[in-house]
């Protein structure tokens, strides 16, 4: 089984999601936590759509993220139709982490894209996916136990 998890930029709640699956992170972390992960908020505008290998989970599935935009809803029937087409059968679980995106997470990551306020921008969109961390959390149980 192959988890990709997605949201609009890939910078923030899909690489929390992904380091979650991967028990990087746990429901407990802390704000420095998320922050030390490799791709908190690495990603650019022009990586969306490119996916991510986060690493392998305890079953060697291998688990990625990735940003998609505006197109997170059309992905499963995208990669459903290329999968038809092609006539291979790939088994994979698409997740959207969108709907554990809240304000805080949403203007950091904004603000984080001015050099000035990079900074600050990382440590609120942090703050933000860690005061909702524990939803997230359970998002990645579920995938794993679908």
């Amino acid at each position: 089984m192959i988890f990709i998890y997605h949201c609009y930029r890939g910078a923030h709640l899909s690489s929390v999601a992904a380091a979650l699956h991967l028990n990087i992170l746990n429901s407990h972390s802390s704000v420095s936590d998320i922050l030390g992960l490799e791709y908190f908020d690495k990603l650019q505008p022009q990586d969306i759509g490119v996916p991510v290998l986060a690493g392998h989970d305890e079953n060697n599935n291998p688990v990625y993220f990735m940003g998609l935009g505006r197109g997170g809803h059309i992905f499963s029937c995208f990669a459903s139709s290329v999968c038809d087409e092609l006539g291979v059968e790939i088994q994979y679980r698409d997740i959207n982490c969108l709907p554990c995106l809240r304000f805080l997470t949403r203007a950091g990551g904004f603000i984080s894209r001015y050099r000035t306020f990079r900074r600050l921008g990382r440590y609120l969109a942090a703050m933000g996916v860690r005061n909702n961390l524990a939803k997230m959390h359970r998002l990645v149980l579920h995938a794993k136990d679908s």
